[in-house]
């Protein structure tokens, strides 16, 4: 088999292969997923998401982490329940600082941006 042969092969497969772990990570990828932007004057230390139609925030999402202004994070969700797509977002800035959004469309929308 010719070098160039062989190259041709090898590229060939690692392309094919990209191509699948592409595939394969976007078929596993949650609708809800999406970025948050800090477009806002103040870090962010606390960010909750809720789905809009309960009233418990649930837990910080940030962890020890700070969103600082000017500053995105890509939220995940682990598994998509197929039903649920509006939710509620709460962030706390690191001075107490308050924000809300209600009923975002997590399933439409990529980016959710503060400002």
């Amino acid at each position: 088999m010719g070098t160039v042969r062989f190259r041709r092969m090898v590229l060939t497969g690692l392309s094919a292969f990209a191509l699948v772990l592409a595939l394969t990570q976007s078929a596993f990828a949650d609708p809800r997923d999406f970025t948050l932007r800090n477009h806002s004057d103040v870090d962010i230390a606390y960010v909750y998401v809720s789905p809009t139609a309960t009233d418990d925030w649930g837990d910080d999402i940030m962890g020890a982490d700070i969103l600082e202004s000017g500053d995105s994070i890509d939220v995940t969700f682990d598994s998509f329940d197929g039903g649920t797509c509006l939710y509620d977002i709460k962030v706390i800035g690191t001075g107490g600082e308050l924000g809300y959004l209600y009923k975002v469309d997590l399933c439409s929308v990529t980016t959710v941006t503060f400002s």
